[in-house]
């Protein structure tokens, strides 16, 4: 008997499509704290030694969790054989502060890690994400 088991990325990816696909408000919203995590993960595993190259971002939008907490997610571009997008999320404390960080990089480049035997895995180190915004303080 063949057991099939699936890495729990992918499920919590797949609950995170559905959440969004229906537009449970509070799905959503653990939705972007579910992401910054894997995030997180995936900026470590790029540092492993996946491959780089540039990406623009296209987009941004803030939305709110609680009474001082907002995330950032932007959406960004790069080409690997072919036009592949990705999603970078951020952590503000304030609305005007995300919302400035995200007009500050929108269009912007900057380098993204990609996995080579499965280019549409990418992710934004935070490090590179500083190089292109002028940081405050607040930001983070």
């Amino acid at each position: 008997m063949h057991s099939h088991t699936w890495p729990w990325t992918l499920i919590i990816l797949e609950l995170v499509k559905l959440l969004k696909l229906f537009g449970i408000i509070p799905g959503a919203v653990a939705a972007v704290g579910v992401r910054k995590f894997y995030q997180k993960w995936r900026q470590k595993k790029a540092m492993e030694g996946w491959p780089a190259t540039d990406a623009t971002i296209q987009s941004g939008t803030v939305r709110k969790q609680g009474m001082r907490s907002y995330w950032a997610e932007l959406t960004y571009t790069y080409f690997v054989g072919e036009y592949r997008t990705g999603n970078y999320v951020r952590h503000f404390h304030r609305q005007e502060v995300a919302d400035d960080f995200v007009r500050q990089v929108k269009d912007k480049r900057v380098h993204v890690h990609y996995n080579q035997s499965n280019p549409d895995k990418s992710v934004i180190l935070d490090r590179d994400m500083e190089m292109i915004a002028m940081l405050a303080p607040e930001f983070g």
